[in-house]
């Protein structure tokens, strides 16, 4: 209980680093973040007394006092540009988000496991083909991968639409959930392929590591086929790692998500992360950079103890 709570504080006390960086950085960025409040017709003074209101004139001592006691009761403050709480805005944004990445990564990681336990079986032509297509995955940036779907699946043969949930679509013949889903055909192609690009290589991996274990042969002297054990029995042995291997890829499914809502305009978390750098607004950005520090941070410290467990496991049996 002591471990899980020093973890945890160390985890709370890194995010207020990230956190305070941030905070500093966004002050030194120049620009009227209020620029927005400014409207047709109003006067110099008052511009000067909404800009004093906000706090724009305070020294950066005092901005950050105000900001960091609400920060610790975590108070994310105000949108700048939506004027709303930040933590609602990230909530509203959330299912949104959540459609895209939980369908892409359960596909990606179901391809990963049946591909990659079929391409390591024999180094053939099949590995050849899964590396080959793995390592564009890996080496093409997501907005490209995303742009070239879109000209080739939007505009070329216009099969899928090119941007949107469809909930702002007037037809009234399709339902509304199958129309998100229809919208989210193309931005869960492009995250599943991303996602299976990394994922697979280790499993093909790990899969090579087991081929030649003892106890696949003593299970091919049950009666089972070479590939049968390989394929049961070995993938058995590889799960743990594979979980934590999934608890490690987190930081790159976020990336992914940011890229690809934004290029798409689906509006979840990525886009509204976009929205809010285009306007300078600080609040928002700060709300979700300290989110995704968390979820990040969460996810490592999992992974790290999942594999401290796992190594202790292969000591006891060795």
């Amino acid at each position: 209980m002591k471990r899980v709570l020093k973890k945890l504080i160390s985890i709370i006390v890194m995010v207020m680093g990230i956190s305070v960086l941030m905070f500093i950085l966004m002050q030194m960025i120049p620009g009227n973040p209020y620029s927005s409040y400014i409207k047709q017709g109003m006067t110099p003074s008052q511009i000067e007394n909404m800009l004093q209101s906000k706090g724009y004139y305070d020294p950066l001592p005092v901005k950050f006092a105000k900001w960091f006691t609400s920060f610790i009761r975590l108070d994310f403050g105000y949108s700048i540009q939506y004027n709303k709480p930040v933590i609602k805005l990230i909530l509203e944004r959330l299912p949104n988000t959540l459609r895209l990445t939980v369908p892409s990564l359960i596909i990606a990681i179901v391809l990963s496991i049946f591909i990659g336990r079929w391409a390591s079986f024999k180094e053939g032509f099949r590995y050849k083909v899964v590396d080959v297509i793995s390592m564009i995955g890996i080496s093409i940036p997501t907005f490209l991968i995303s742009i070239i779907l879109i000209k080739w699946l939007a505009f070329d043969n216009k099969i899928f639409p090119i941007s949107g949930t469809g909930e702002l679509s007037k037809s009234s013949d399709i339902p509304l959930w199958l129309n998100r889903i229809y919208h989210g055909v193309l931005p869960i192609i492009v995250l599943t392929f991303i996602q299976f690009s990394s994922i697979v290589r280790y499993v093909i991996g790990y899969m090579k590591n087991v081929k030649n274990e003892d106890y696949i042969k003593t299970y091919r002297g049950f009666g089972m086929t070479e590939y049968e054990a390989y394929k049961k029995i070995g993938f058995k042995n590889i799960v743990p790692k594979l979980v934590i291997l999934i608890l490690m890829e987190v930081p790159g499914i976020i990336s992914g998500m940011l890229i690809t809502e934004t290029v798409f305009v689906w509006p979840g978390i990525g886009r509204l992360n976009y929205d809010a750098a285009m306007a300078r607004d600080y609040p928002l950005i700060l709300g979700i950079i300290t989110i995704i520090s968390f979820l990040v941070l969460i996810s490592n410290r999992l992974a790290d103890a999942l594999s401290q467990r796992l190594d202790k496991r292969l000591e006891v049996n060795q």
